[in-house]
């Protein structure tokens, strides 16, 4: 009787462990599943700015004889909270018709590190300044032989203004595959041999783990690999 009673407990013990460790897993798993949901529902909001701040290049466009953005210090990084680069010609279009110095606009934060607040100091946006031209492969997207610069050149050069976006589209060939904007971190290429002042604001890896995210010419945004190559 006593024996059947110690069986009947130590069977119950066994139930109760293998329980906790299934909860245990299920709930690993679970986290898992939030973690990538949370990853996705990240790139689905950058991805939806990037497109937004491709509309807001087209309206800047459409205002200004079809010239496209520019600045007297040219483009390069954009950052979320400074009113100047290609932040001011395009924040009427964001919502700011006057950006300051610490505005933030939130379509040029990148959802995963800074929309709520962090790392607000570091650019989350690279314009992609020069843009392939020839024919054949495109070995380097970071810096493509030969190219054109299609927003102007910095200040200094008299032919620092941009070009028509028509004219733009037709040089590229195919606007489909080139790049017009990509985030930045630090193991963007660009940055192979050379790192500017701000390098350290940026992220270690790419935004979302294995891909960072680039706009095309033609307003799709697409995943990109670490050499900026589609994904």
């Amino acid at each position: 009787m006593n024996s059947r009673r110690r069986g009947a407990r130590g069977f119950t013990l066994v139930e109760l462990m293998v329980s906790i460790l299934i909860v245990a897993v299920l709930a690993a798993l679970s986290f898992i599943g939030y973690q990538k949901v949370k990853a996705s529902s990240s790139a689905a909001v950058d991805a939806n700015d990037l497109r937004s701040v491709f509309g807001a290049i087209q309206m800047y466009c459409g205002d200004n004889n079809g010239i496209l953005p520019t600045t007297s210090g040219g483009v390069g990084p954009i950052w979320t909270n400074r009113g100047r680069g290609l932040v001011k010609p395009l924040a009427p279009y964001l919502g700011g018709e006057d950006p300051y110095e610490g505005q933030f606009f939130p379509e040029l934060a990148a959802a995963r590190w800074q929309k709520r607040g962090v790392n607000e100091d570091g650019p989350s946006l690279l314009v992609m300044h020069r843009v392939y031209s020839g024919r054949g492969k495109c070995d380097n997207p970071s810096r493509p032989q030969p190219n054109f610069l299609p927003f102007g050149y910095p200040y200094g050069d008299a032919r620092r203004d941009g070009m028509k976006l028509s004219a733009a589209m037709s040089k590229m060939g195919n606007p489909a595959q080139r790049l017009m904007l990509t985030e930045v971190d630090r193991e963007h290429p660009n940055f192979v041999g050379s790192t500017p002042g701000w390098f350290d604001g940026l992220p270690s890896g790419m935004a979302h783990g294995s891909y960072r995210l680039g706009l095309y010419w033609d307003g799709h945004v697409g995943r990109l690999n670490q050499d900026l190559t589609a994904k």
